[in-house]
Order: structure tokens, then sequence, then C-alpha cells
């Protein structure tokens, strides 16, 4: 027999205390009485438990009046009823608006979707103007010309269009 001393888990300290009430099975039983016989730690351990149920045992027992026990039960069986949200006045309430709160969402999420289709596919006036903003940067040397006539007669007299460039280029000279 080997005379371990070694400490006890959780689990054998609580299954101690089930063997001491008799609450084991034969196989649980067995293995602590096998503790017991090689375990002094065990031994001990089942002694002071023993020895603090005898001291327990010759303690009066108090006794509970009737208006105790009949407000544990009541406390009891209310924990046991568990009550019907349906019949709650928030439930009804939350169920009779409910349409409408739906009837919102879509009508927030129809607004959405028409804004930015608008914004992403409807041409905004503006639009045009960004597009040509290098024509309308260029625009008041183009109403100097007058009109396309010109610049095609222009275009034609290649003398005189060189003589132009000429005469515009001198003066960066400078």
């Amino acid at each position: 027999m080997d005379h371990k001393l070694s400490r006890l888990t959780t689990e054998q300290r609580y299954e101690l205390v089930a063997y001491l009430d008799g609450e084991l099975d034969e196989e649980a039983t067995a293995r602590i009485e096998k503790l017991l016989a090689e375990n002094a730690v065990a031994r001990a351990d089942v002694e002071l438990l023993a020895a603090t149920y005898e001291l327990l045992d010759g303690l009066p027992r108090p006794k509970a009046s009737s208006e105790f026990t009949e407000k544990t039960l009541a406390t009891a069986r209310l924990a046991e009823v568990k009550p019907d949200i349906t019949q709650s006045p928030f439930y009804r309430a939350l169920q009779q608006s409910l349409p409408y709160f739906g009837w919102a969402a879509a009508m927030i999420v129809a607004g959405l979707l028409g804004f930015a289709a608008t914004y992403r596919w409807v041409p905004q006036p503006h639009d045009e103007l960004v597009h040509e903003l290098e024509l309308i940067q260029q625009l008041d040397k183009y109403q100097e010309v007058g009109s396309i006539d010109f610049l095609e007669r222009l275009a034609s007299e290649e003398p005189l269009l060189n003589e132009l460039r000429g005469h515009s280029r001198a003066p960066a000279t400078h």
C-alpha cells in the first residue's frame, strides 16, 4: 500500500462530500474507497468532513414559518410561469405600428434610390459647361474673329496666315 501525501483535486473533494452523503454510484464509491485506502490526505479530509457533519447535526434546526413557506412556494411558481410577451402593451403597440415603420422605411429607400438615379444618370445643365470649359475660357478670342467665314478664308491664304503667326510671335521674343 502506497501512502501518498498528494493534494486532492476539486472534483475529488466534491466526490468525498457526495460519498459521505451516500450519493455516489458503485463505481464512484469504489474509486473513493480506493483513494481513501491509498491517500492520507483524503482520509484526513473525510474525517474532518465527518466531524463537521456531526457538529452540524448537534445544532438546533430552525423551523420556518408557514408564511415563509407559502412565500417561497409562490415565488417558485412565479419563476416557473413565463409571461406571455404577446400580451404586453408594448408588444401590441409595436405590432400595430410595424406597418407604418415598414412604409416609412420603404419611402426612405425609394427616395434614396430616386436621388441616386437622378444624380448619376440625369444630365444637369452645368455638366455641359464643365465639358466645354476649354472653349468657354477662350470665348473672348473667338468673339474677336466674328464668323467662321473669316477663319476659313484665313486658312486658305497661307502667306497671310504665316505672316500673322510670325507677327504674333515677334513681341514674345523681345
